[in-house]
């Protein structure tokens, strides 16, 4: 059985995963260190900068858990998923460009904060496309595809990233410069490979038109944690897969 190819859509739906994952692996790796030698350099003790940083990510998560199941409910509405998409990406691109400004930990904290939620938003809208890029049945094909090239694509930007930060003293610049180009590069590889998604997709699933669309995603919300109730194993899985994901 020939398998078959994937679309232009298909492969411009999972080239965002290319460019998001750049951010999420530069937070898991480069951006705790420097946000502990900035508050280190401030005087915070390790004890308090280690448990500053576990609390904005903690914020961030617990954002996102509440403005979440409103928002994946306002997927669904017309005309709304690509809008709060692209500005839920803006906000995670801009934040992490906004990173590579010489400011305060706690300056740099609250940015932090902000750019990792509009990233976890944006991946809500994100999700929710996958119905419209392709088939039902190669929705698997698909989804996977994005979740390896994800990983690894994102190492084109880390490897970069590390190279600037390990060797600016070769390279006659400062760490702060350092981090401050790293960042820049993995807000303008995100912002630049989400282009082609934006410029080519096309809701087309969605419910019937609402007069008061952001209202209505309240009570369908609602609604929808009603039924869940009366389904434990639905509402068992989604309390480990939130545990899991952001535990």
């Amino acid at each position: 059985m020939t398998k078959e190819k994937l679309t232009k859509l298909e492969k411009y739906w999972i080239l965002y995963d290319v460019a998001n994952s750049a951010f999420i692996l530069l937070v898991a790796t480069i951006v705790p260190i420097y946000f502990n030698s900035l508050a280190a350099n401030a005087g915070i003790s390790e004890v308090d900068y280690l448990a500053y940083w576990g609390y904005a990510a903690s914020v961030a998560t617990l954002i996102v858990a509440l403005i979440g199941p409103v928002l994946g409910t306002m997927a669904d509405a017309k005309n709304l998923k690509k809008p709060i998409f692209t500005i839920s990406m803006m906000v995670g691109v801009l934040g992490c460009a906004a990173l590579s400004f010489p400011v305060p930990w706690i300056v740099f904290l609250s940015i932090f904060v902000i750019a990792k939620v509009g990233f976890s938003a944006s991946l809500i809208f994100y999700d929710s496309m996958l119905s419209d890029v392709t088939a039902p049945d190669r929705m698997d094909e698909v989804s996977s595809q994005g979740y390896a090239w994800g990983y690894i694509g994102s190492c084109i930007p880390f490897v970069i990233s590390l190279g600037i930060v390990l060797g600016n003293e070769a390279l006659g610049i400062s760490m702060t410069v350092a981090m401050g180009i790293s960042f820049f590069l993995n807000a303008a590889w995100w912002l630049l490979l989400t282009l082609p998604l934006l410029r080519h997709y096309k809701q087309v699933h969605y419910s019937p038109k609402r007069e008061h669309p952001v209202r209505d995603a309240f009570g369908t919300l609602y609604h929808t944690f009603r039924e869940i109730k009366t389904q434990k194993h639905i509402f068992l899985f989604l309390l480990a897969f939130f545990f899991f994901i952001d535990g």
